[in-house]
């Protein structure tokens, strides 16, 4: 059996390495870009955060540790434990996150103001008094697990082209036949579209589209007066959606700005820093005047639940998502691609259902009349 996957972000890598893994058939992966992770998934912050709802982005992020773990042998091989600090002006914001974390099994702690300041002197004078601490966070290493699924990949008998763009899924009596690529045709069994941002363009070129919205995000580094210590911990703001960590003698931060784009790589915006500089006084006044090292946009990708999306379309036959995983992709994507495999294997999940593309077919007119900048 031929099977093509479309993208070489982590979704695209996590489908393939797991196609390979349970050995479905002769997996090609198709990058438009003359690299991997050559959009979202090379420039987000790259922050492992499994605490989330809806519930299911969270049991992948779960899973994705372990496999991770695996994957390339140790914890530390992957993820720079730090630690984050979810905050939040009172608790309410962080009841449904504590409710998940329970379920789930993931391991965390309320704290008071006092505790909070202690352990991020950054945010005093702002507006949180409450956090949960959540001691498995960290920073990941993207380039490790995209060097450790390519090379799986590889191993596992999987090829990797580098660009090729997608330019349409063939269909021939209502199922797949192959995907057109620089004006010929690989001929493929099954299709994953795995295009991040551009996954719902590919799908609609055999007819299949799904109401994906790309969201622009903003990233700053920071050069604060006082700098937090190098393996302090993430701090997310819970309401204001900003966050901040240290990254190379400066500080990463966002905004958490979220406007619906187009699918194309984002210019900076101008604007983003005011926004930014307005939520840390809200959050951390410290750093509300640091100064501006650099700044970049970069695009994450929605399903209007904000669930991921895994498994075979319900209108073309051979055809499989793995998209919309809304900025958790270096979190939850590889456990995403372990359960692509076990859908196109015909094996039963409980995962499958919360994350299947037929949830969303009937969204579509909807989405159509609201439309995206």
């Amino acid at each position: 059996m031929k099977v093509v996957v479309i993208g070489g972000g982590i979704a695209g890598l996590a489908a393939a390495w797991g196609l390979c893994r349970a050995k479905v058939g002769a997996v090609t992966l198709l990058e438009r870009e003359p690299q991997l992770f050559a959009h979202s998934s090379g420039k987000n912050a790259a922050i492992y955060r499994c605490v989330e709802s809806p519930r299911v982005v969270a049991e992948l992020g779960v899973q994705s540790a372990g496999l991770l773990d695996q994957l390339l042998g140790d914890r530390a091989a992957w993820l720079n434990q730090d630690g984050l600090l979810l905050s939040a002006r009172v608790r309410d914001p962080l009841v449904p996150l504590a409710q998940v974390s329970t379920e789930v099994g993931i391991e965390h702690e309320w704290l008071d103001q006092t505790e909070l300041l202690r352990r991020a002197p950054a945010i005093a004078g702002g507006h949180a008094t409450a956090a949960l601490w959540v001691p498995g966070g960290g920073v990941l290493d993207n380039h490790a697990i995209s060097t450790a699924l390519s090379r799986e990949i590889r191993a596992g008998g999987g090829r990797i082209e580098l660009g090729h763009d997608a330019a349409r899924v063939r269909v021939d009596a209502g199922r797949v036949v192959g995907v057109e690529s620089r004006g010929e045709v690989s001929s493929a069994d099954l299709v994953v579209i795995a295009g991040g941002a551009w996954a719902s363009q590919v799908g609609a070129t055999c007819g299949a589209p799904l109401p994906l919205v790309p969201v622009r995000r903003h990233l700053v580094m920071l050069e604060p007066d006082q700098l937090p210590a190098a393996r302090s911990p993430t701090v997310w703001d819970a309401e204001l959606g900003a966050y901040f960590r240290p990254e190379s003698g400066a500080l990463l931060a966002s905004p958490g700005d979220a406007v619906p784009w187009h699918a194309e790589d984002p210019a900076a915006d101008p604007a983003a820093l005011e926004l930014l500089a307005d939520r840390l006084g809200q959050m951390a006044p410290s750093l509300a005047s640091a100064r501006v090292r650099r700044a970049w946009a970069c695009l994450r990708t929605f399903a209007p639940d904000k669930a991921s999306v895994v498994g075979a379309d319900p209108r073309v036959s051979g055809l499989y998502w793995l998209a919309g995983l809304g900025g958790h992709g270096l979190t939850a994507g590889v456990a995403a691609g372990a359960l692509l495999a076990k859908c196109i294997a015909g094996e039963r999940d409980p995962l499958l259902d919360a994350v299947a593309p037929g949830r969303l077919v009937g969204a579509l007119v909807g989405h159509a009349r609201g439309g995206a900048r």
